[in-house]
């Protein structure tokens, strides 16, 4: 039986498959297959009626069996699987990890369920709802729950009345009423109502109330007022809360135990080796760290008002720190007033050696292999700091394939200090959210052979920062950058024009600023957003300076020319979760770089590429463009290695489908171009112009994603449905689309082998 066949007839077997589920429930029962809500009021607007109908449904148990575009696939495995005769094997795994067991309609209770329907309704502000219903079981055994409500008038808030007895905590409360989420013409929502109680509780804890809790809350509601408005009174139980709960607490001494075991002895909680630091007792009789570390992190100082937020921000700092393994503190009530707190941290181990190794592949069938042994210190200078030396190699090869790349062979090392505080000349910057800011120190050197072609040697140092403003905000400034690269072209002084782009010789000096906006990041929401945005600057000032022309004799520094340029880069993102397990991703990416001065063009390491399987999946690996440049179009060769450009567009669009456990599938379009600024011969048809936006490639594909939680295998298969390279008016290739011809399907069907989603 040929692939083609054997496909048809596994899909045609699941098909069938999922027809006949009914085929093996118990006698007299039936499949459960979901509700149907109708919402009968027409006071209540569209908007309305489709949120509630989805609460609704939500709530009704029990819940169906999945489904995944209309196929309950779960089941469907299940019921193939059978009745397995062992207790391990294919069968008992199909049936037990990855199937699921119909829902009977047996199991559906209408009368309870209309009760929890009524219920939905009272939390919303329908307070008087009539919910009546009944089961419908089709000929094909499969069960529907109809109910039909009337949910009556919802009631709105009509005020909000805070306590106004001479309590302190009462006032205190009074004085959060500004900040209620109980608004005015609100709809009443016992949700609302809950998330009110844990609002006031933070603002008391941000006012010393260690004790409090929301529990002790009450939001009394009053529906007697009429024309359907309901008057909400914020309350304190009179009962069964100790009283020190309205009391507000100091901090005492703060304690720290930097070498905390987790079954230590009893000593090793002891006060006897304290040395006071700033307002902090540490205890570290070893010396491991040095007591500054502390005094970055801590937000608390003896004698200030206990404050959840400073707990938090401490907590949230020492675990950022990245050297403690176990984090933990205790507040210890000296008297009424007085909180004494102690700060116990087990620390990771100091050393630790790590070995990685890892496979490549590009869509051009390039494969290669790379291995890197690290070293890392995370205490190296007794001030927290990461230290971290790491040695690599590793080769790139292709083994078919019309486009012959050169095999390359590389290997580097670096050295990365990250320091937990700003060290900045003459200035004691300590930061303020919850996560420690760093100052990384970066040094490295790399080589690179390709063939016998070209021998690349590179180094770099860089000095700057990176803070976070919260979870989701992320700042990177190195206001230094020196990077070195000589190419030795063995002697080949008229080397292949086609290898001339990744030649570069010089220095690149600049800043470099970089922003990142992740909502994903402590968050599960609905739609996510992520940002990225990159600044790099190179030889801006000198070049000024120095009226440095490419075309006149370029400027050097320490014997070599240095470039200089402009570069911005944004990479933009939406998903969208229609439901769990179905997702729309899409990404906008555009870059531009503005060479002048001493530099007639990006050096090749800053410039864009099209192509591949993280960018444009249907077309061979950083061979788009630039603009309607195709080498083998113009002149029937394959010699280029790559092109790059200084101006990049590009974007995508994904769907991503979990199907069961491990696997998804998913099916993406991608569009974009790279062109360069000026005029280069080598590539006509290259620069930007006004009718570039007509020379944009675009492709469609399919593929698989092996989703093991630490590794995600991605198997893309995608062709390109425009060609920019071809002339004006035929770029559109819909109707060339031939699966049957195997030509065709070896120069259009481009197959990527990834790790990791595109984006």
């Amino acid at each position: 039986m040929s692939i083609k066949a054997t496909y048809l007839f596994v899909i045609a077997s699941l098909f069938l498959s999922a027809c006949s589920n009914t085929k093996h429930l118990p006698a007299g029962d039936s499949l459960f297959i979901g509700s149907k809500v109708h919402i009968n009021d027409k006071e209540v607007t569209s908007k309305q009626r489709k949120v509630l109908r989805g609460d609704l449904n939500g709530a009704v148990r029990p819940r169906h069996n999945t489904e995944v575009l209309g196929v309950r696939l779960k089941l469907t495995l299940y019921n193939i699987a059978g009745e397995p005769k062992k207790k391990k094997g294919l069968r008992t795994w199909l049936r037990n990890k990855v199937g699921e067991p119909p829902v009977l309609g047996s199991t559906f209770d209408l009368e309870k369920n209309k009760l929890i329907l009524a219920n939905v309704l009272e939390n919303k502000g329908f307070f008087f709802p009539t919910v009546t219903g009944h089961a419908e079981t089709t000929k094909k055994r499969k069960t529907t729950a109809i109910f039909d409500v009337i949910t009556g008038p919802q009631y709105l808030i009509d005020t909000t009345i805070f306590p106004t007895d001479s309590s302190l905590v009462s006032t205190d409360i009074a004085l959060t009423q500004e900040k209620t989420l109980l608004k005015v013409g609100q709809p009443y929502n016992l949700d609302l109502i809950k998330a009110e109680r844990e609002r006031i509780d933070r603002a008391l804890k941000e006012r010393g109330y260690y004790f409090f809790t929301p529990d002790y809350l009450l939001i009394k509601a009053d529906t007697a007022i009429g024309d359907h408005k309901v008057r909400l009174y914020v309350t304190v139980k009179e009962e069964g809360i100790p009283y020190q709960a309205f009391n507000i607490y100091d901090i005492g001494k703060v304690y720290i135990y930097p070498n905390f075991k987790l079954r230590g002895k009893a000593e090793d909680t002891s006060k006897e080796n304290a040395v006071l630091y700033k307002g902090y007792y540490v205890v570290d009789p070893k010396k491991t760290f040095k007591p500054y570390v502390f005094s970055q992190a801590m937000q608390f100082s003896s004698g200030e008002e206990y404050n959840k937020r400073d707990q938090n921000t401490s907590l949230n700092r020492l675990v950022s720190l990245n050297t403690f393994k176990f984090v933990k503190n205790r507040f210890d009530p000296l008297n009424d007033s007085t909180l004494d707190v102690y700060y116990y941290l087990t620390p990771f181990p100091r050393k630790s050696l790590q070995f990685q190794i890892g496979g490549l592949t590009q869509n051009d069938s390039r494969y290669g292999s790379n291995a890197s042994i690290s070293w890392k210190n995370r205490n190296a200078f007794h001030g927290a700091e990461e230290l971290v030396f790491k040695v690599n190699g590793g080769f790139e090869t292709q083994y078919a394939g019309d486009t012959k790349r050169p095999n390359i062979y590389h290997t580097g090392a670096e050295v990365n200090l990250s320091i937990p505080r700003f060290l900045v000349p003459f200035l004691d910057i300590k930061g303020s959210s919850y996560y420690i800011p760093r100052t990384i120190i970066k040094g490295s050197y790399n080589f690179e052979s390709q063939s016998d072609l070209l021998r690349i040697n590179s180094y770099k140092v860089s000095y700057g920062y990176n803070w976070k403003e919260d979870v989701r905000k992320d700042h990177q400034l190195f206001p230094i950058n020196f990077t070195y690269v000589h190419t030795d072209t063995l002697g080949r002084e008229n080397l292949n024009l086609y290898y001339g782009n990744l030649i570069f010789n010089g220095i690149i000096i600049g800043p470099t600023y970089e922003y990142t906006y992740n909502s994903q990041a402590g968050s599960s929401r609905r739609n996510n957003l992520y940002f990225n945005g990159l600044i790099d600057l190179s030889g801006n000032i000198l070049g000024l300076a120095e009226k440095a022309d490419y075309t006149d004799n370029p400027k050097t520094l320490f014997g070599s020319t240095y470039a200089q340029y402009v570069k911005m880069q944004v990479d933009a993102r939406h998903y969208f979760n229609f439901f769990p397990g179905f997702v729309f991703a899409n990404r906008l990416l555009i870059g531009f770089g503005y060479p002048y001065g001493n530099s007639a063009a990006l050096p090749n390491v800053k410039q864009f590429f099209s192509g591949g399987n993280s960018s444009l999946r249907g077309f061979r690996s950083r061979l788009v463009g630039p603009g309607t440049f195709n080498e083998k179009y113009l002149y029937g060769t394959n010699n280029y290695i790559e092109t790059l450009g200084d101006m990049k567009v590009e974007g995508n669009s994904e769907l991503r489908i979990k199907i069961y456990n491990f696997l998804n599938a998913g099916a993406f379009v991608d569009a974009g171009n790279i062109w360069l600024l000026r005029d280069n011969p080598a590539f006509p048809g290259g620069k930007f112009t006004s009718e570039s936006y007509k020379e944009l490639a675009a492709d469609v594909g399919i593929g698989l994603r092996l989703d093991f939680k630490i590794l995600l295998l991605r198997l893309d298969l995608g062709m390109p449905i425009r060609k920019p390279w071809l002339p004006d008016g035929e770029r559109w290739v819909f109707n060339k689309i031939n699966f049957g011809d195997g030509k065709w399907r070896g120069e259009n069907l481009i197959f990527n082998l990834a790790i990791g989603y595109p984006f």
